[in-house]
């Protein structure tokens, strides 16, 4: 008997389930806690291999009915934590992050920049967006693995101690196999629905093979997959928002399975649909929880640069346009080359107005990891996610972690005395102010912005040297070839590429900001320095005619006016350059990015007022979009800006968000068509659509209990409208209006 997926069934079982999360652990805890008083000198992968040992022997195993996937391990984690782990939640994953973690040190050294807006910096290192390589796993297996691991020759008791917490993992890893397939086992005792004996006879029958052994059928890459990416999350106190390129990893098998007659359409359907909703089961969308970042990659090239698009990619569209989710979200990778179909496909799901989907531009993205050294192989198989950053599949990145604020750091180099960002670090400031032309001031500020990212990088790389003292990550580790080969772990700079990024917010209103004091100042002589200053110091009290002047009379980043354009072109370029090349702690380097999560809103209840006219308090900006109170611009505005700019110069992605103020009822897929080859022809890195309705927004206000599966778009995540703080509610309504 096929499988058949029970959306209700299979949603009423995980809700059940999950509601009891999370679970009470404290007495394997305190096992764990007692272990590490007898033996304190116990370095950090000592005390990895001690908490896979408890997981694997000691933590309940949760087999569903109505999901023929096992991976579920009652490690006391919270129901809300598929993809992100700081700050460290509960559970055994996360018992020797909690156990070491230097919250004081961090905290002490960001207070004052965030007391001021200036960033916006929750982590130490990023706890929420990594990939595990499931490739490896799904290919070779957990005991190929372990015995490679166990072959290497040991040269330093570090290495040693890598090693056996990487044996330790993979053995973590397929007793948790035998354990599924013997609760599978117990339950078929009373089970009496044959279909559900059916499904759990196949779980008894493969979880005790995958994943110790490599995938040989469709559902067994299924399986190894999401075992793989799930046992992570559970076992290395962070999180695997990346769940993979599904397209490319399942179709060889999908396509051998249909060859050989042991699978169909249909079923192969039942399975796609039950492994995408697994995310949004498990989920409790509240105004507090955000979204769940994960997210799920399709479409792109293989490592010879092949297209993909194919059966499996048809499938998982047929998911997203068949189910009303907002996770996991879909990062459709997309270049001139692909068939019209697929962008139709992917077009469909955007008018429809999901909202869950990212666009990713591969002849930008794969040509910007590229020409900063990567191999143009390994940068084929880039994938994305959290909210939109790219990591290659042997790539261990930290993207998202810390936000930089340019508009308030500009007013930091205008007030230096109110604003002072610059004594702590021993940065000699350069007062553009004092600049008699506007290339001085212009450099000024890039030199300014440049010492700035450096003392932030050093103060991040001595944070991130901690990483492998707290929580190394030998289960994550195990999943890489270079790993193994380097005998280091993740945290240490085992991968073969090690890249960071500091995520720059409010590249809009910081471009209009240095275009007015060049035009209102420099050029036209309507301001002196001093009054513009003054302006800015009184947040344009009893000046609105010249604050009206420098919102409405000066040209925007935006609006189509070539010098601006040519002036936004060369900040964009400058700010990459100087925001990338940096060494980190392990080995790699910082990579430019321009992306906002919702820190742009954040960020700007005490960001001053700016030189183009916006008020103290009022939104910056969101990604590489212009000024949020810049008129007329439409999905043709937005995309002809994109032309001025190389964003192969951002590897650590730079999103354009686009709303789409159209119902739902009159959407036409072909305009959506047409969004995605003009993004693609005018050189866009990534597109973010939020495709509402105004009336709906606001009957959804007052009557969510009749709008809940209405999904919006907040920058990096999306989430039911419904689940929205006020705020956050009001800020996409806004965004329509201003569209009209």
């Amino acid at each position: 008997m096929a499988f058949v997926f029970d959306e209700k069934k299979f949603r009423e079982e995980s809700e059940m389930f999950y509601q009891t999360y999370p679970v009470d652990v404290s007495a394997l805890e305190e096992e764990l806690n007692e272990r590490y008083r007898q033996n304190q000198s116990a370095s950090a992968l000592v005390q990895k291999k001690w908490t896979y040992e408890v997981i694997s022997n000691k933590c309940e195993v949760k087999v569903f009915r109505y999901c023929p996937f096992y991976s579920e391990v009652v490690t006391g984690r919270e129901r809300n934590s598929v993809a992100g782990a700081f700050p460290p939640i509960p559970g055994l994953g996360c018992w020797t992050l909690k156990s070491h973690y230097p919250v004081k040190e961090f905290d002490d050294w960001r207070a004052p920049y965030v007391a001021n807006d200036l960033i916006l910096a929750e982590m130490m290192v990023d706890h929420s967006h990594h990939y595990a390589n499931v490739e490896s796993v799904m290919k070779y297996g957990f005991q190929h693995i372990r015995d490679y691991a166990a072959s290497q020759k040991i040269n330093t008791q570090e290495e040693r101690e890598f090693l056996e917490a990487v044996q330790a993992a993979c053995d973590a890893a397929i007793l948790l196999g035998e354990r599924f397939s013997a609760e599978a086992e117990k339950m078929l005792q009373a089970e009496n629905d044959l279909a559900v004996r059916e499904q759990l006879e196949r779980i008894r029958d493969t979880a005790k093979r995958v994943p110790r052994y490599p995938a040989e059928t469709f559902y067994e890459a299924l399986c190894s997959v999401w075992f793989t990416r799930e046992l992570c999350t559970s076992m290395e106190g962070s999180g695997f928002a990346v769940m993979g390129h599904y397209d490319r990893l399942l179709y060889p098998f999908y396509e051998n399975d249909i060859k050989e007659g042991r699978i169909s359409q249909e079923e192969a359907q039942s399975l796609i649909d039950c492994m995408i909703l697994i995310t949004d089961a498990r989920w409790s969308h509240t105004a507090e929880t955000s979204g769940t970042n994960a997210s799920l990659v399709i479409g792109g090239c293989d490592a010879d640069g092949n297209v993909i698009f194919n059966e499996v990619t048809r499938l998982i569209l047929n998911s997203f346009i068949k189910y009303e989710t907002s996770s996991p979200k879909l990062e459709a990778r997309i270049s001139s080359s692909h068939p019209k179909e697929y962008k139709k496909m992917i077009a469909e799901i955007a008018a429809l107005g999901r909202n869950a989907l990212t666009i990713l531009n591969d002849e930008v993205l794969i040509e910007a990891h590229h020409k900063i050294g990567k191999k143009r192989e390994d940068c084929r198989l880039y994938l994305a996610g959290g909210c939109q950053e790219p990591v290659l599949s042997n790539e261990c990145n930290n993207r998202a972690f810390m936000y930089l604020n340019l508009p308030q750091l500009l007013n930091g180099m205008l007030f230096p005395e109110e604003l002072d960002f610059w004594t702590r670090e021993q940065i000699i400031l350069c007062r553009p102010d004092q600049e008699k032309t506007f290339e001085g001031f212009y450099e000024s500020v890039i030199y300014n912005l440049s010492q700035f990212l450096f003392a932030c990088a050093g103060q991040y790389n001595r944070f991130e040297k901690i990483w492998a003292e707290i929580n190394p990550m030998p289960l994550f580790s195990a999943t890489m070839d270079s790993c193994i080969e380097k005998k280091k772990d993740i945290s240490r700079g085992g991968a073969r590429y090690n890249s960071t990024s500091f995520s720059l917010i409010g590249i809009g209103t910081f471009i209009d900001s240095l275009y007015a004091v060049r035009k209102a100042v420099y050029e036209d002589g309507k301001l002196s320095m001093e009054q513009m200053r003054e302006l800015l110091r009184t947040d344009f009290e009893g000046q609105e005619p010249l604050r009206l002047y420098l919102m409405n009379k000066i040209p925007k980043y935006g609006q189509d006016d070539p010098e601006v354009e040519a002036f936004a072109g060369k900040v964009f370029h400058d700010l990459a350059v100087h925001s990338s090349g940096m060494p980190n702690a392990r080995g790699g380097y910082f990579e430019a990015s321009l992306f906002a999560f919702f820190f742009y809103d954040m960020l700007k209840e005490r960001t001053w007022a700016t030189a183009d006219g916006r008020h103290a308090g009022q939104r910056i900006s969101r990604g590489c979009n212009p000024g949020e109170s810049t008129e007329n611009i439409d999905a043709a505005t937005l995309m002809q800006s994109l032309r001025a700019i190389d964003f192969t110069d951002y590897p650590g992605c730079a999103v354009s968000y686009l709303e789409m103020p159209i119902s739902k009822t009159n959407t036409e897929t072909e305009v959506f068509v047409k969004i995605l080859d003009a993004f693609v022809h005018c050189g866009g890195n990534a597109l973010d659509f939020n495709v509402v309705d105004k009336e709906m927004l606001l009957q959804a206000k007052t009557d969510p209990d009749n709008h809940r599966n209405l999904i919006v778009r907040v920058c990096g995540y999306s989430a039911p409208f419904v689940s929205l703080r006020e705020e956050l509610q009001d800020e996409v309504i806004q965004r329509t209006m201003r569209n009209e």
